[in-house]
C-alpha cells in the first residue's frame, strides 16, 4: 500500500501530500490504491462528501498520478461546496516546481510570464493535450482558457528550474504548457521528446519532476485565508 502524508487539517478539510505514481482519484467504486482512497480509509466522515462525481467525494483537484505533491480534499458536504465555490471564483491558487530540460543556450524570458491558451487533445489514444492560441485552428471550440503564472526560471547545467502558480487547472496544463515554452519537465515520456525516445527503449526516466509544493485557499468557515507549502526540493532524483 502506498502511503500519503497529511500536512494540515482542521475538521473542514485536509491538505494530504500525495508521493510519484499514485493516482490521486479513482476511477470507480472499491478502488483502493488512490491517494483519495487511502485518505478516506483514515478518515471515514470523508466518505459522504459528494463533489464532481460522486466516486471523488470530497476531492477539490487532481494531481496527474506522476505529480508528487498537495491535494486539498473537503471533509464535509458543506467545506466542499464553501471551497468549490471559491474554487469558481479563483480563489484556489496551486504552485509547482519542476525540474526541466533546457540547452545550453537557452534563453529564458523575462519573469513574470504568463501563458495563456486552450486545449486540445492531441497523439494516438488522445492522451496528450496541445495549448491553442487566438487564431490557431481549434481556439474557438474551446470551452474555457487556462492560465499559468512563470514566477522564477532557473538555469544551471542544463537543468531550468521553473516556479509556476495556477488557478484553474486543465489535465496536463504544466507540463503541456512548458513544453511549449521550451522546457519539457524531466522524467515525461508524453512532453519531453528525449524521455520518450529513452523510455521507448527500455530506459528508466525516473520520476516526473513535477512537484505541487503550494497551496493557498479561504478557510470555508472562517473564510480567513490559508497557505500551505512544501520545501523546495533542491535536486532531481535523475
Amino acid at each position: 500500500m502506498s502511503e500519503i502524508r497529511t500536512v494540515a487539517e482542521t475538521d473542514d478539510w485536509a491538505v494530504i501530500e500525495k508521493p510519484h505514481g499514485l493516482p490521486s482519484a479513482p476511477l470507480e467504486e472499491g478502488e483502493a490504491e488512490t491517494a483519495l482512497s487511502i485518505f478516506i480509509a483514515s478518515c471515514p466522515e470523508a466518505d459522504s462528501v459528494r463533489g464532481k462525481k460522486p466516486v471523488e467525494r470530497g476531492l477539490l483537484h487532481r494531481l496527474d498520478t506522476g505529480t508528487r505533491g498537495l491535494i486539498l480534499i473537503a471533509k464535509t458536504q458543506s467545506s466542499y461546496d464553501s471551497l468549490e465555490r471559491a474554487q469558481q471564483d479563483g480563489l484556489i491558487r496551486k504552485g509547482y516546481l519542476a525540474f526541466c530540460d533546457a540547452g545550453e543556450s537557452s534563453r529564458p524570458p523575462q519573469v513574470p510570464y504568463t501563458i495563456i491558451s486552450a486545449f486540445r487533445p492531441f497523439g494516438p489514444g488522445r492522451r496528450e493535450v496541445r495549448p491553442v492560441f487566438p487564431g490557431q485552428r481549434g481556439f474557438d471550440e474551446g470551452d474555457r482558457l487556462y492560465r499559468t503564472d512563470v514566477t522564477e526560471i532557473t538555469l544551471r547545467d542544463g537543468v531550468a528550474t521553473i516556479v509556476c502558480e495556477l488557478v484553474r487547472g486543465y489535465r496536463h496544463q504544466v507540463r503541456s504548457h512548458l513544453a511549449h515554452l521550451g522546457y519539457p519537465i524531466q522524467g515525461d515520456p508524453l512532453y519531453n521528446d528525449r524521455d520518450r525516445e529513452r523510455s521507448e527503449s527500455g530506459e528508466d526516466i525516473g520520476p516526473l519532476q513535477l512537484h505541487a509544493i503550494a497551496l493557498s485557499f479561504p478557510d470555508p468557515r472562517t473564510k480567513d485565508p490559508v497557505s500551505v507549502s512544501l520545501p523546495r526540493p533542491s535536486k532531481t532524483s535523475r
